[in-house]
């Protein structure tokens, strides 16, 4: 597999740290008569985070790696942009963006809104069940509501026309966005970015999966192995690989030349990308970065922050839970450090998709 030779810079995890005055400076420039103020906030895997307080109003700036030149950053924009004007989903909106390397701060970025709230991370263990409850219910109806909206193909949404308008504008009226090269994690962690494949669009799963394929044995084949036991699992696992790659065409079936189905599936919907108020009310969803349109079975899962892993003192925090006192009488032993765990609300969350679908 032919491997792209030019490595973007700042790309090996921030080797190159964004300078907070340039990000001040840059944004004074956008409003000459206001006064700016930038503030780290927090990072992920691909972004920096900063408060930027204009006057006395606060917006978030997301400075970002260069994973998917361009693409990353319109995706997101067109997505969040869409999603404004065409559902109910509560989500930032998009102020200004950067979409080029090429300007003082050296990396793209986008400013959106703040939005009220707290991470439900924060809050969880404090809800009650009704607030839990009612908290998936409006994911159930908000994923029902995107299911709704297909699109065709296996790819990501972009616009044609710049997104924002001059300021002073009215902003641009929502239409249904173009379809495009997909921005996916799995096409650019590790040395995947390095390697020249095509990333969309596609016109079905299975020919996304064929391009997928291609990019863990090139990881398996390299010399980084530090041990023979660590050679020895590799060779296993491409051998698996290599089995499984002919199981393909009895899984996904031939389409043709007629796209797949496909719906917008945002697939880190975890406790620290969703705000809530505090009586447990959704405030926001966050983080629309790599956000494609995907076959509708990917849509049919459970959202992050409702998964979990086996809990193997359950039902010891269970006897210690003030719910057993309040509903049958036992007496509760010990102090109650219980809580709702996410697999406990797993059989509402299928009632109320179930719901939201009817």
């Amino acid at each position: 597999m032919k491997s792209l030779e030019l490595q973007p810079p700042g790309l090996a995890w921030w080797t190159v740290e964004p300078d907070s005055q340039v990000i001040e400076h840059t944004i004074q420039c956008l409003v000459p008569s206001s006064t700016i103020q930038v503030t780290f906030l927090a990072e992920s895997a691909l972004n920096k985070i900063y408060d930027v307080k204009i006057d006395n109003e606060v917006f978030v700036m997301r400075v970002s790696l260069p994973v998917g030149p361009y693409y990353k950053t319109m995706s997101e924009v067109s997505t969040v942009d869409w999603i404004y004007h065409t559902t109910k989903i509560p989500v930032p909106r998009v102020i200004t963006y950067q979409s080029s390397r090429d300007n003082p701060i050296g990396f793209e970025w986008i400013t959106m809104t703040k939005m009220p709230g707290r991470p439900l991370k924060e809050l969880w263990r404090s809800l009650s069940f009704s607030a839990k409850a009612s908290l998936v219910g409006e994911f159930a109806a908000y994923s029902s509501c995107l299911f709704g909206k297909q699109f065709q193909g296996i790819r990501n949404l972009y616009e044609k026309a710049s997104i924002l308008h001059d300021s002073g504008k009215e902003h641009m009226p929502a239409r249904l966005p173009d379809v495009d090269r997909i921005v996916s994690m799995h096409f650019f962690w590790g040395s995947h970015i390095l390697q020249d494949v095509h990333r969309g669009q596609f016109t079905s799963k299975k020919d996304c999966e064929s391009t997928l394929d291609n990019l863990p044995s090139s990881d398996l084949e390299s010399d980084d192995e530090d041990d023979e036991d660590d050679a020895d699992d590799a060779i296993r696992t491409s051998e698996i690989i290599g089995k499984l790659k002919t199981l393909l065409p009895s899984i996904f079936s031939p389409n043709g030349d007629n796209p797949e189905p496909s719906v917008l599936v945002h697939d880190d919907l975890s406790s620290r990308n969703i705000l809530v108020h505090d009586n447990g009310e959704l405030a926001a969803i966050l983080d629309w970065e790599c956000v494609p349109a995907l076959p509708l079975w990917k849509a049919c899962y459970y959202p992050a922050f409702l998964k979990g892993p086996p809990r193997p003192n359950a039902m010891a925090l269970f006897r210690e839970s003030p719910c057993l006192e309040k509903h049958t009488g036992t007496p509760r032993q010990g102090k109650s450090t219980f809580t709702l765990t996410p697999s406990h609300l797993e059989q509402q969350c299928h009632s109320s998709m179930l719901t939201a679908r009817e």
